[in-house]
């Protein structure tokens, strides 16, 4: 009985704050903000996020979508198109800016930086032909990990 009350003031709390808990070993996918985020772990950001890299010494910031061309949904597309984000890196020796691509045909999908790899996974949401996203409902998927970027795969 004991237990049960605890847990249920646990999901009470939860629900007076807002918070949706969601262990991230059970999504793959690490949470954005002031909470570091595991190297290898999926990273979620919307524009404007920054999140710090455990054991990393730095944390990114999704700082902008500069130009999105990938093909809308339901249009017939000759390729998948690309968008190009820029993301920013800050460590104690200063702040770096990197600029990706969503497809490795448009240019790089990953940069290496302090002897960490990181990689554009994925890009939501998908345009809508006709429609305009706002830079705030963008969402990138990336990945950081020890070890050199590489070169682009196809």
């Amino acid at each position: 009985m004991r237990a049960q009350r605890g847990v249920f003031s646990v999901a009470l709390l939860a629900v007076a704050c807002g918070c949706t808990p969601t262990p991230a070993s059970t999504t793959g996918i690490a949470p954005a903000g002031a909470q570091a985020v595991n190297a290898g772990m999926d990273l979620r950001l919307q524009v404007g996020q920054t999140a710090p890299v455990d054991g990393a010494e730095f944390q990114v910031t999704f700082d902008a979508v500069e130009g999105d061309s990938r093909c809308p949904k339901g249009a017939q597309c000759v390729w998948e198109g690309s968008a190009t984000v820029r993301l920013s890196v800050t460590s104690a020796g200063g702040k770096g800016t990197m600029t990706l691509q969503t497809s490795p045909r448009a240019g790089p999908v990953a940069a290496t930086y302090q002897g960490w790899a990181i990689r554009v996974l994925a890009l939501e949401p998908q345009p809508i032909e006709g429609r305009e996203i706002a830079q705030s409902n963008y969402l990138i998927t990336l990945r950081v990990e020890r070890g050199s970027a590489g070169p682009p795969t196809h």
